[in-house]
This record gives structure tokens, sequence and C-alpha cells, in this order.
């Protein structure tokens, strides 16, 4: 009977083995390649494979199967939309071609396997960080020292793109700047374009257009690398350790995406910085100060609202965050959560309304981004079906998205699409009719509504998109690519501000980076340069957090994850959507050395917002 069993065992590792081979070389025939499927390069390819799957194949616990399993499963789903989209522009059609999706990301799932078994076994050894180094830094030496460094090392890139980048919506908000306070447009930010505002009015006191941007800049620098500095110092306080502060330190000041980023005059910058630090504090709040939280309540409420005036969408986050809170809290924390983040809510769009009647702007920004999503929806089922569609169908898409814009159809970008718009005369009177016109279409044509939402987030889930540095072109003079740094700025009511480069050589390099994405030659390390890998880091940390049953640590992750959720229903992917989820990543990743499965055996296991025990490790960093 034991040979009957062990036969049995290493038949179905064989099938398993050739189904993982299946997948692989699907996915490899996506990419372009004629091996090894049509090859003697796939027998030792499934032996590879069987060899892993044998080399885990016993002593698992069922726990342990199934969130390797999810996350394998999920990565190939991922990887095979992503590459039928790259190779085809769309996914296999209908019932059966989603079928084979499914069948077709089990099995390279299959062969995923084993390395997030591995992953998983890393974390079932990984301790809470209990030790401190024999000489400890003080935790204001820590800030002080990061703040500095960080700041210095961007300084040269400030030279090297003075005084500004004056991309993306910068030249709108400079020119309503230049024309005062009723010409601001709630479409940015106000606080933001009153910011330009005031640093123009400082240049010209000193004469120079010029130089009030470049002190902007220097401002923008600061509050940025203030935040990184106090990540840095609650990383030391959680991990104790001195290597995590330089490596965290080093990447802020040294990486490219976050020096050249810091220099740009949009509103993004300042947003990531109040982004990182609502995190940090909540961070606080819930692991430093869990006797005193009022403490750090009050400037995580003032944080939260100020932060919602840099970008309107952290406000959904934040609501949608204290709804989650209510699952994740207990007892009388539920309420008090709730409570924080209403008030936050409240304030953030008080604020909002504060300063549009102090301003006297009667200008309004439309709303139409929020409906991204839907508007490429209809513009993909007019560009694909312009001459099949029944009559009924192609006056509802033509009424929502017009006819004249289909063939301006970008799969990547919603902007190209909105032009055919008429959002105030159409969309707003009637949102319900909207939704019941939108769910018809969507039944006549299901594929273009999903494929619709994939090409428009596909950089935020699949690892090697491209279309989030090359959509409106690289490399060359336009300054496009990863990271927008054309300068437009001219005005025909103004001189305008000028672009001149301190550093051009530095320049040089950089452009190579952010525009030339001279990175796609860089193995490994080019997986840095993309928002999906800090997208899929922030949702691998949080499950990993929930497998180590770190129920607290994951908790803190929730705000991040619901304003992820947010850019979901954006009109694009860029790396400035990214970037206060990238500056993030380091502080959540060292959550995951707040405790351990030590803790979980001695005590009961917290929940968001109680308070641990005063032996348990995740109240131990910093005290």
């Amino acid at each position: 009977m034991g040979r009957i069993t062990k036969a049995g065992e290493q038949a179905v590792l064989i099938i398993l083995s050739f189904l993982g081979t299946y997948g692989v070389c699907y996915l490899l025939e996506l990419t372009g390649s004629r091996y090894p499927d049509y090859s003697v390069m796939s027998v030792f390819l499934a032996g590879g494979i069987y060899g892993l799957l044998k080399r885990i194949s016993g002593g698992r616990t069922r726990r342990r199967f199934l969130y390797g399993a999810a996350v394998s499963f999920f990565l190939s789903l991922f990887l095979i939309l992503g590459y039928q989209l790259a190779q085809y522009g769309m996914t296999d059609c209908g019932v059966k071609g989603k079928g084979m999706i499914l069948v077709r990301s089990c099995c390279l799932a299959i062969a995923l396997y084993p390395f997030c078994d591995m992953l998983f076994g890393l974390l079932e050894k990984l301790p809470p960080v209990r030790g401190r180094e024999k000489k400890p830094w003080k935790k204001g030496a820590v800030f002080g020292i990061t703040l500095g460094a960080v700041f210095l090392l961007w300084i040269p890139v400030w030279m090297a793109y003075y005084p500004i980048v004056m991309s993306y919506d910068f030249h709108r908000q400079v020119n309503e700047a230049y024309n005062g306070w009723a010409w601001f447009n709630s479409y940015q930010p106000l606080i933001h374009t009153w910011l330009i505002w005031l640093f123009l009015k400082i240049g010209g006191a000193l004469g120079s257009n010029e130089t009030g941007m470049a002190l902007l800049t220097l401002f923008q620098m600061l509050v940025v690398s203030a935040s990184m500095a106090y990540a840095c110092t609650v990383i030391y306080k959680i991990t104790g350790k001195k290597w995590a502060v330089v490596l965290t330190a080093l990447f802020y000041g040294l990486f490219p995406f976050c020096s050249v980023s810091a220099m740009i005059g949009t509103k993004d910058a300042i947003f990531s910085a109040l982004f990182l630090t609502f995190i940090i504090l909540l961070t606080e709040r819930n692991f430093f100060y869990e006797d005193r939280k009022w403490i750090m309540e009050i400037p995580l409420v003032i944080t939260a609202v100020v932060m919602m005036l840099f970008r309107y969408n952290a406000l959904y986050a934040v609501a949608a965050f204290g709804v989650l809170s209510l699952i994740f809290a207990k007892g009388k924390e539920k309420l008090r959560i709730f409570l924080l983040c209403a008030l936050m809510v409240a304030g953030g769009k008080g604020a909002q309304e504060g300063i549009q009647l102090g301003l006297g702007t009667r200008l309004r920004g439309s709303s139409v981004e929020k409906y991204s999503v839907l508007i490429q929806q209809f513009a993909r089922v007019g560009h694909y079906h312009a001459e099949d569609m029944d009559p009924e169908i192609y006056r509802l898409v033509d009424k929502y998205v017009s006819a004249d814009s289909w063939q301006d159809h970008m799969p990547a970008l919603a902007d190209a699409s909105r032009s055919g718009v008429s959002f105030s005369a159409v969309w707003e009177p009637d949102m319900g009719q909207v939704l019941k016109d939108w769910f018809k279409v969507g039944l006549e044509y299901p594929n273009e509504y999903i494929d619709a939402f994939l090409c428009v987030t596909g950089g935020f889930w699949f690892p090697d998109d491209r279309t989030y540095c090359e959509m409106q072109g690289w490399g060359g003079d336009d300054r496009h690519g990863a990271i927008f740094t054309n300068n437009s700025s001219a005005s025909d009511t103004y001189e305008g501000i000028q672009h001149i480069s301190k550093f051009p050589w530095l320049e040089k390099q950089l452009e190579k980076i952010v525009s030339g994405n001279a990175f796609y030659h860089w193995p490994v390390v080019s997986l840095l340069f993309k928002p999906a890998f800090y997208t899929l880091s922030l949702v691998l940390i949080t499950v990993a957090l929930f497998y180590r049953k770190q129920r607290k640590q994951a908790y803190i992750c929730l705000f991040p994850l619901t304003y992820f959720g947010t850019m979901l229903l954006g009109p694009t992917v860029q790396f400035r959507y990214v970037l206060p989820i990238m500056i993030s990543v380091p502080l959540l990743a060292a959550l995951l050395c707040t405790s351990g499965k030590e803790e979980n055996r001695q005590a009961p296991e917290p929940s968001a917002g109680t308070e641990a025990p005063k032996a348990s490790s995740e109240a131990a960093p910093g005290n």
C-alpha cells in the first residue's frame, strides 16, 4: 500500500510538472519567444519544476499552502492578462476565452508556487526585532542627520533642473497664479495654486520669477525630506538597526525617481510627504502612544485635513479607511476610529470650501476624472465596434462619448477620450441614468469593459507594463517618459519662467533615466523603476502581515490600500501617482519586524486600536 501511495504521489507531481511547464511555455509564447515550448528545452524545464515541487511536497500547513497558492495564482493571472494586452491589445474574448485565462493562470501558478512557498517559509522564520545596537543612536540625531543627508543629496538635482520642473499641469496653475486669486480653478488644488502664487510674489519682490520658483522647489524639498527623515526615525524605533536607517535614507536620497519627483512643480511632492506623515502618525499612535493616543490624534487629524487639500481623492481614501476600521478595530475603538475619520473627512471638506470662499474664486473644476474608467469603457466600445453596433447602443455610446473622438481613443490614457465628453451637459444632470445606460452597454460588450479597465490600470498590476512611460512618447527632446520633465510655462500674458540648468551634465544623465527609460536595460534593478513593483509590494506586505497574524500591523496598511483603490479609478498610470506609496513601502515593510510567532503564543492576538500587553514586542520598540 505504501508503494502505491508513493507511486501516486510521483504521478501527481509529474502531472503538475507538465501543467506548470505548459503555463510557463504559454507565457513565453506571449512574450514572443519560441522556446522552450517547441524544443527539447521544455523537458529540462519540466524537470526543474518537478524537482522544486518534490522538494516542497510534504510538511506544509494548510494555511501556508492556501496563502502560497493564492499569491501564485494572482501573480500568474496578472502576468497573463498583462502580456495578452501587450501582445494583442486585448484579452481572450468570451466565456471560453476568460475561462482559458483562468486555466492557464492555474498552470503557471504551479510553476510559481515553489517560490511563493519559500517566501512564506522565510516569513515564518522572520523573528521580531528585539535587540538594539551596542551604541544606539538618539532619535533626534537620526531625524536631523537623515533630513540633512537627503536634502543635501538632492541639491545637485535641484541645480540640474533649476529652477523647477514645469510639467504636467504646472503651466495651467502658474497662469492662474499670475492672473490672481479670482482665476484659481479648483480643478487643481487651490492651496497648491496659492503656493505657486506666493512664491511668484516672492520672486517678483526679488526681481526674478526663476528665483521664486527655485525657492518653491527648495520648500518642497524641505517638506518631503522632513517626512522621509521622520520615516527613517520611526523605522529605527521599530527595528533598532542602523543599517535599516542607512539603506532607507540612501534610497530616498539617491533613487532618481525620488529626487526628480521632488523637483516637479505639481502637488504630488507635497501630497506624498503628507501621505507618508499620515501613515507614520498612525503607526506612532498604535504602537508608541497606546496609553496616550490623543497626543498623536491631534497631528493626525491636522495632517489628514491638509493632505486632502492637496489631492481630492485622499478624502475618499480616508472615508473608506474609517469604514474598514470598523472591521479591524475592537470594542470602543471602533467608534473612536470611525469618529476620528469622520472628523478628518468633515475637516477636509470644510477646509476645501473655506479656501474657495476665502480666495473669492468661483471657478470650480469638473469632477469628470472620477468617471475615467466609464469613459474609457464607452470609448473602447465605440472604437472597436463603430461599424457593427446596434443603432440603440450606438446612440447611447455616442451620447456619453462623442463618436467624433472614438478614433482618438488611447487604451492607457482617458484624457484622449475626454475630448468627446460633455460632462456638465450630459453626465452631471442625471448620473443615475448614466449608470443605467452604462450597464446596458456593458451587457452587450462585457469584454471591452473588462479590457478598458485593465488597459487604463495596467501599470499598477503588470510588472512589465510600458504604457506608463511610453504613452506620450519617450526619449528625444520632448522629455516625456517615466517622469515628464518637459517645461511649459510660457504664456501670452507674461514672460514665463525659463529653465536654466546649473548642472547640465547631471541633467543629461538623469534625463537618460526619467525620459529615455534607460532602466529598461538594467536587469533586476529595473523593477525599482516600475509602478507595479510598489503597488504589488504594498499588497504583498499586507498579505504577509495577515499570514503572520499581525492584524494590528496590517491595519496600518489599510489606508494606503484604500488610496490605491481610488487610483484604480483614475485616468491613467503615471509614476507621480505612485510616489506616495513608493516612499511609504520602507516603513510598511518595517512593520513585519514588530512582532512574531513568539508573541502570538504568549498573548491574545491584538487588533486595531487595542492595547497590547506591555511585555509584547509591539510595544517594545522605542520604549
